[in-house]
Parts: C-alpha cells; sequence; structure tokens
C-alpha cells in the first residue's frame, strides 16, 4: 500500500427514551442504554490500486482492536484482498492467536467484530457486544465519508420504526497513524485513573527494511497494552506489600502474569526499534515508572480500605498509611 491513514477510537453511546408513555422524558425516569466500543477503520488499498476494500473493527478494548487491525492490514499486504479469496481468510484462528493466553485466562468480556459495508463478517463474543453499534455500523455504511451522521441517520431509523430516541455519542482518540512509504507517524493517547499519558513515534527504514503498517498497529497495541499492564501490577504489587491479597491467590497469580506479559510487550517494543530507525516525542514510555506510579496511587486509593482494616483488628501496619 502507498499512504494509510487511521485513528483508533474509544467510544461510548448512550441512547434514551425521548417519551415515555406518550410524555415528555424526564432526567431520571428511565435508565439510558449505554454502549461502549473502540473502532478502527482500516482502509486497504493494493500498491498499484486495482483492489480496495475497507474493513472495519470493533472490540472490547484497544489493544486487542488494533492487534486485529495489524492481523488484518498484514495479511493484505501480503497476501492480497481478504474478502475475495477462493478459500476463504480464517477469521477465527487470526482472533484466537492475537488474545490466546493472558487475554484468554483473565478477560471474560473480551469481543470483537469485524463489518464490511455495514455487514459483520465476523464476530467473536458477540454476546458481549452491544447491538446497537452494528445499527451504528449499518447507519454509517449509508454515509461511508461522514461517519458522524451515522449517528443521526440512526435516531431517523429509530423513529420510522415508532421508536423516539436521542442518542448521545462520546469518542476521543486512542491511536493516529499517518503512514507513508518514507516514514510512518504514530500518536497515543492513553486516559488512565491516575493521569493521561501522550507521546509520538516515528519509525523509518533501516538496512534496507521498509517500515510496515502492522509493524505500526503492532507496537501500538503493546503500548496500549503495556500501560494497562504496568497500572494492573501496580496495584496487585501494593496490595501484596499490605497483605490484602497473597501470592498465590487468582489475584496474586494475575499480578505475576501480568508482570511477564508486561516483559514479552516490552521485548516486542524493543524489537520494533531494532528493526526500524524510532524516535520517540517526548520519550519513550517506561513500563517500571508506571508500575511505580500506580504503586504510589494505590496507596492513596487503598488508605481507607487499609484502616478500616486496621480499626477492625485484622491489621496492626499502620505505619504503612501515610
Amino acid at each position: 500500500m502507498t499512504d494509510f491513514n487511521t485513528t483508533l477510537l474509544r467510544e461510548k453511546f448512550v441512547i434514551r427514551d425521548a417519551f415515555v408513555d406518550n410524555k415528555p422524558r424526564r432526567q431520571q425516569e428511565t435508565a439510558p442504554v449505554i454502549a461502549l466500543s473502540n473502532r478502527i477503520v482500516l482502509p486497504l488499498v493494493s500498491k498499484d490500486g486495482v483492489f480496495s476494500e475497507t474493513i472495519i473493527v470493533r472490540a472490547q478494548n484497544m489493544h486487542s482492536c488494533a492487534r486485529m487491525a495489524a492481523r488484518i492490514v498484514g495479511e493484505f499486504q501480503d497476501v492480497g484482498p481478504l474478502l475475495t479469496r477462493l478459500h476463504p481468510f480464517d477469521w477465527k484462528y487470526a482472533w484466537l492467536s492475537i488474545t490466546k493466553g493472558y487475554e484468554t485466562k483473565y478477560n471474560p468480556n473480551r469481543w470483537v467484530a469485524v463489518y464490511h459495508k455495514g455487514r459483520v463478517i465476523f464476530e467473536d463474543g458477540e454476546t458481549q457486544r452491544h447491538p446497537f453499534l452494528d445499527i451504528i455500523e449499518q447507519c454509517d455504511a449509508r454515509n461511508p465519508d461522514d461517519y458522524e451522521k451515522a449517528v443521526n441517520v440512526a435516531e431517523d431509523a429509530f423513529r420510522q420504526a415508532g421508536k423516539i430516541v436521542t442518542i448521545q455519542h462520546d469518542s476521543n482518540v486512542a491511536f493516529v497513524l499517518n503512514y507513508s512509504p518514507a516514514e510512518a507517524r504514530g500518536g497515543v493517547i492513553v486516559r488512565g485513573p491516575n493521569r493521561t499519558m501522550t507521546f509520538n513515534f516515528t519509525a523509518k527504514a533501516k538496512a534496507g527494511r521498509p517500515v510496515k503498517i502492522s509493524q505500526c498497529l503492532s507496537v501500538a497495541a503493546a503500548f496500549l497494552e503495556g500501560i494497562q499492564m504496568a497500572f494492573q501490577v501496580g496495584m496487585i504489587k501494593q496490595k501484596q506489600s499490605y497483605d490484602m491479597i497473597d501470592a498465590g491467590s487468582d489475584e496474586g497469580n494475575k499480578g505475576r502474569e501480568a508482570a511477564e506479559k508486561l516483559g514479552r510487550l516490552n521485548g516486542a517494543i524493543q524489537q520494533f526499534e531494532n528493526l526500524l530507525d524510532v524516535t520517540y516525542r517526548p520519550e519513550r514510555p517506561d513500563f517500571g515508572h508506571m508500575i511505580d506510579e500506580a504503586q504510589a496511587f494505590a496507596k492513596q486509593s487503598l488508605a481507607a480500605e487499609l484502616q478500616r482494616r486496621m480499626d477492625a483488628g485484622e491489621s496492626d501496619k499502620a505505619d504503612w498509611v501515610s
């Protein structure tokens, strides 16, 4: 492919009934319906410009969404179009290969949906996905050049079906990729409980090895998951230091395996840096420092629970509360 631009969005749709029993809805009268998702659009074009496919990936978390996107783009670059093959692409295998291990073991709520022209062409964990997301993709397919119009189209569709609703759409950017054959530029924005992290990377060819779009999407997934893992590891480590959990408990095992996964993610990022000429601005995120920050955050957030335990005689380590 030549130039390629995409954005990974974190989305929240809030759907409210405008009328209840034919009367204007009051603010607290009925609970709204909330649909959450991460979404990335993949405009795939062959090098000669003859073949093109636009595929959309939605998933429960950011790193799985980016990783599935990387697998799809890599397959398109290496083999060709996915939707017109004599032997269909194995979507299930692709999804299982990127979620095996830690994700499968510790995230029962994982799901993914892949769309083409508003139609689901692959899904897994579909019972976890809100059906409204499929409606939005169908509405977007009617106006493929203006995603924001999909909400208005969805409201019109509900109205035609005899149901008046208002739809609030909130989105924020998690990752942006601008790629050209000369270089790729990526920007990562992660909003955590204690701070928002933003950094950019630029990747250029090195020793005759060109930059691949799939590489950039994969490293973005590694950073997105690594930041999440670092927070989990720090929180669990602090709980262990307070004797709130045992090392051999389910949560203790989760913390240990999260630390191991974090090491593998860091290795994948280092491999990306070894293969290409990579620079960061302001600097490359330090997962070790993030773990320390998470522990400091845990001290504050766990202080009340620790005090309760001491008051109840369940702990005598009063010097831990600062």
